[in-house]
């Protein structure tokens, strides 16, 4: 049984939060080098229809996807997917993207320029290359990036960057790496998800993320569920750059302590608290059976059925394990519909 003082502490961190839902890797069709196949003019009317309340436009080689007339802050957030080489990787192809998300659009030029191998020529219609940096020089723009409250995602991992040494995809911690994508059935799907649980027990703290990247209309077929104070790039930002998301359309409040998910602490002496509601309507089905995982490193340490029509309430005392976190099956379709970022111990 859960406690009211649980079911407080809980409510405490997420205090004046709604959720949202949307998508976190998209492509317009902005001109110049975009090659999406949708005008950003028609993706407002489509979101609302999909029930999505924002989507991170990340065109490629250049930034005026961000200075279109329709763009509106929070129902879009700013950011790009560049391309590039490790030239002192390992691995046999290390070909890679990665997504850039960024809590205001301004940021993105200057952070161009202060890395002169994109070549930017700069300005709003301004374009770059895809440079190629050593894993030094990449952990740099990591770095940066997150200096400017970002978040840094290597999308599609797998399908991509073809290592077989899952070490070859960290480059820091508090990452995150595309779990979801496209779909939450496919089959990168899978060979993502593989991925990310090697990375975490190989003591990784990178977070899941999710991403539909169809390059066509919006999809909700790979949405992130998040809670925040208002709709705005900065708000969505301050707890995406902290891991304090679900990969998935369904809400995962978590924490120990004052600790959210995405986060570290002691474990002695906590009590894991979650919550797990705010399922977005394209994955409730009257029909349909739902069932929630709380995991540590060994594996499931509890396991319930929930309602996709209220919030689920759990807690426990916490273990000496490397981490927790929480997973959200469709039990009747036997699919896994969320991934909740970890908590992770700091003994």
């Amino acid at each position: 049984m859960i406690s009211t003082q649980d079911m407080s502490d809980l409510l405490r961190l997420y205090e004046g939060c709604k959720v949202f839902h949307g998508e976190m890797h998209d492509h317009s069709d902005s001109g110049g080098t975009s090659d999406g196949k949708c005008p950003l003019a028609e993706w407002p009317e489509k979101m609302r229809a999909l029930r999505m309340d924002f989507a991170a436009i990340l065109d490629h080689r250049q930034i005026r996807h961000l200075y279109q007339p329709v763009w509106e802050d929070g129902l879009f957030i700013p950011g790009t997917e560049p391309g590039t080489h490790i030239l002192d990787s390992a691995a046999e192809d290390n070909a890679m993207h990665y997504n850039i998300l960024l809590p205001r659009r301004e940021l993105l030029e200057p952070l161009l320029h202060s890395f002169p191998e994109y070549q930017f020529s700069g300005g709003t219609e301004g374009h770059f290359r895809y440079p190629d940096f050593t894993r030094a020089r990449f952990c740099e723009l990591i770095d940066a990036v997150k200096a400017l409250g970002g978040l840094f995602v290597h999308p599609h991992p797998k399908q991509v960057m073809r290592s077989a040494d899952p070490l070859d995809y960290w480059f820091r911690d508090e990452t995150g790496i595309e779990v979801f994508y496209i779909s939450m059935d496919s089959e990168e799907t899978k060979a993502n998800y593989a991925l990310w649980l090697k990375l975490l027990a190989s003591g990784k703290r990178v977070w899941a993320c999710a991403g539909c990247d169809m390059h066509s209309d919006p999809r909700d077929t790979a949405l992130t569920t998040l809670y925040a104070p208002s709709r705005s790039a900065a708000s969505f930002l301050e707890h995406l750059s902290t891991g304090d998301f679900t990969c998935g359309p369904v809400g995962v409040r978590m924490a120990l302590g004052d600790t959210k998910s995405g986060g570290r602490c002691a474990f002695s002496g906590k009590r894991l608290v979650v919550c797990i509601g705010d399922f977005h309507p394209s994955v409730i089905d009257p029909s349909h059976d739902y069932r929630a995982d709380l995991l540590n490193e060994r594996g499931v340490v509890y396991s319930a059925p929930v309602s996709p029509t209220e919030d689920n309430w759990f807690s426990l005392d916490a273990d000496d394990c490397a981490f927790y976190r929480a997973e959200v099956f469709d039990t009747t379709k036997n699919l896994r519909i969320a991934v909740g970022n970890p908590i992770w111990n700091l003994s």
